[in-house]
């Protein structure tokens, strides 16, 4: 039972937003920029982010070789390079947006360890040329960073031009700072069990269900839109993660990707952290639950001495797993539904650079 106040000012909003991730909370800040006297809301199951966005492993990149050599292939040259410039662009605008310090911003550079074998002169002259109007010179032969990085493993050594680093926590602390100055209301603890029409139905702990109106409602909760879309094409994928106790001595700076990005490494600090996996058993990582496959964690493991050596000791310290949402292809899906519900979902694990371009998106289809 609502009171008459909370009927008369609290549950009726010009804006709602279901998902309080990072591009929720995107969304929420190109529309407040674009109309400052709307009302917005956002809606968020947990107390802290549930699918990826504080669970990620604070990547700041837009494809490695191989990985966009694959999204060429299955989808052609033009969408690839769409994608790619999408991540782009999405970081320039959350970077300006928030400031580098902010969100723990560092160009550490970005790696991809490939087969030696495979000649990939042609290839990487392609996807340059794809991608020159706004990343010249993206990639680039370095295997003089070998050593550097203290990579033992077969293959060459790829360099992708303007990749960096986040930290994930400082940059969600300061997405929400932001969003709240513009006036937007976050309100955690509020799961979104149904949307009908102009209605949003949030299940409360308390007191029950309670029902709000918006003149429009943005989905933005990634793997979990099919409990209220149930037609749209996503598919949740687990993501497993280690971060090690501090390494002394380690040398590794930067970003590594490695299969098409199905892993991939990182430094923080003297630590590394190490995640990925996925394509091991695709079909049971093909869940929203967050526990962690034991298999994926010992391969991650044995990689981990297959790059650095036999000889590379290192301790886990934390484990943890994040759920992110894919589809047929790559494409992040932001369309209008109806005159009321616009959806934007499917990251591709990808939401940290995609997440301010998306919020963009949502914005121009928004009147």
């Amino acid at each position: 039972m609502l009171s008459f106040w909370e009927k008369s000012s609290l549950v009726e909003v010009d804006i709602a937003i279901v998902g309080g991730g990072l591009v929720g909370l995107s969304v929420a800040a190109s529309l407040k920029e674009k109309f400052p006297s709307k009302s917005v809301t956002i809606f968020e199951r947990s107390c802290l982010p549930y699918g990826a966005s504080t669970r990620n492993a604070g990547f700041a990149c837009f494809g490695s070789l191989t990985e966009m050599l694959s999204d060429i292939h299955q989808m052609g040259e033009e969408n690839a390079r769409e994608l790619v410039f999408q991540r782009w662009m999405g970081l320039q605008i959350t970077r300006k947006r928030l400031s580098d310090q902010a969100i723990g911003f560092l160009p550490a550079g970005g790696f991809e360890l490939v087969d030696s074998n495979q000649n990939y002169n042609e290839a990487v002259e392609k996807v340059n040329f794809l991608v020159d109007d706004f990343i010249p010179d993206y990639i680039s032969l370095s295997n003089a960073h070998k050593s550097t990085l203290g990579i033992v493993a077969t293959g060459d050594v790829y360099s992708m031009k303007d990749e960096g680093q986040v930290h994930t926590g400082e940059l969600m602390k300061a997405m929400e700072k932001y969003v709240l100055q513009l006036g937007v209301m976050i309100r955690t603890g509020s799961e979104v069990i149904g949307v009908e029409g102009n209605s949003l139905t949030i299940k409360d702990q308390y007191r029950g269900n309670i029902d709000f109106s918006a003149d429009k409602i943005v989905i933005c909760n990634n793997a979990f839109a099919a409990s209220l879309i149930p037609d749209v094409e996503v598919q949740p994928g687990r993501g497993q993660v280690f971060i090690t106790h501090p390494i002394p001595n380690l040398t590794f700076r930067g970003n590594l990707h490695v299969d098409e990005g199905f892993y991939y490494l990182r430094n923080v600090g003297d630590r590394l952290l190490f995640g990925g996996g996925r394509n091991i058993d695709f079909q049971a990582e093909e869940t929203t639950e967050f526990a962690l496959n034991e298999m994926i964690q010992k391969t991650l493991e044995s990689k981990l001495n297959v790059l650095f050596g036999e000889a590379f000791k290192f301790e886990v310290d934390q484990r943890w797993t994040g759920i992110m949402a894919f589809g047929d292809d790559k494409r992040p899906i932001v369309k209008r539904l109806d005159d009321t519900i616009i959806i934007a979902v499917k990251m591709g694990g990808m939401g940290i650079a995609l997440a301010g371009y998306i919020g963009e998106e949502v914005a121009e289809l928004i009147n």
